[in-house]
C-alpha cells in the first residue's frame, strides 16, 4: 500500500506525552507548546501560567491566523481547571472553538479532531 504524504499544513499527530514535554510527530518537544497548521512552537507562558492566566494576546498564533482553526484545544495540565473569561469571550469573537480539557485529554482530543481532517490548533502546557 502507498504511503500518502501529508499536506504542509495538515495536523501533526501527538504520538506522545509527558516528562515535561511531547513527542509530535515522532519528535520530542520539551516544555509547553502550540501546535497549529503542520507547525510546533515554544510555548513559554504555557510553562508559567495557569489557565486563569493565559490571555488572547498568548495565543495570538491562533487569533492572528489568516485561516484560523476551527477548535482551539487548549490542554491545562494535570488536573482540569478552567480558563478566565475574556479569553473565552476573545477566542469565541474570532469564530474559534474552544474546548479545554487535562492536558493528557487534550492531547487525545486534538488527535481525535485532526483525524476528522478539521482545522484544529492546540495550547498545551506541559505534564
Amino acid at each position: 500500500m502507498a504511503r500518502r504524504e501529508r499536506a504542509p499544513d495538515a495536523p501533526l499527530p501527538i504520538d506522545a506525552f509527558g516528562d515535561g514535554g511531547f513527542r509530535i510527530a515522532g519528535r520530542r518537544h520539551e516544555g509547553s507548546i502550540l501546535l497549529f497548521a503542520g507547525e510546533v512552537h515554544p510555548w513559554p507562558r504555557g510553562d508559567a501560567a495557569g489557565p486563569k492566566d493565559v490571555a488572547a494576546a498568548d495565543l495570538s498564533l491562533f487569533l492572528d491566523a489568516a485561516d484560523r482553526p476551527d477548535v482551539l484545544v487548549l490542554g491545562v495540565g494535570p488536573a482540569m481547571r478552567h480558563p478566565a473569561t475574556e479569553l473565552r469571550k476573545a477566542l469565541r469573537e474570532a469564530g474559534i472553538g474552544l474546548e479545554v480539557a487535562d492536558t493528557p485529554a487534550a492531547c487525545r482530543l486534538y488527535n481525535l479532531i485532526a483525524g476528522e481532517s478539521r482545522r484544529v490548533g492546540a495550547a498545551l502546557m506541559a505534564v
